[in-house]
C-alpha cells in the first residue's frame, strides 16, 4: 500500500474519530439539559401539590376545629411534642 493511500486512511480515521467525540459530546450535553428541565419540572409540580395539602389542610382545621383539637391530643399521646 503506498505511503499516500496510509496517510489518507490515517486522516480518515481521525476525522472520523473526531466526529464521533464531537456526537458524544453533544448529546452527553442535550441529555443533561433535558434531565435539567425535568428535574426542574418535578420540583416545581411537587410545590404546588405541597401548597395544595396546605392550603385544604387549613381549610379543614379552619371549619373543623374539634378535629384539629382531637389531632393534637393523638399527638400528645403519642408522645409528640
Amino acid at each position: 500500500m503506498p505511503n499516500y493511500d496510509l496517510g489518507l486512511l490515517i486522516t480518515l480515521n481521525i476525522g472520523l474519530t473526531l466526529i464521533g467525540l464531537l456526537t458524544s459530546v453533544i448529546g452527553i450535553g442535550m441529555i443533561t439539559r433535558h434531565l435539567t428541565q425535568a428535574t426542574r419540572d418535578i420540583t416545581h409540580e411537587v410545590r404546588e401539590v405541597a401548597e395544595i395539602t396546605r392550603t385544604v389542610a387549613f381549610m379543614v382545621r379552619r371549619q373543623y376545629g374539634d378535629i384539629d383539637r382531637d389531632l393534637q391530643e393523638i399527638k400528645e399521646m403519642l408522645g409528640g411534642s
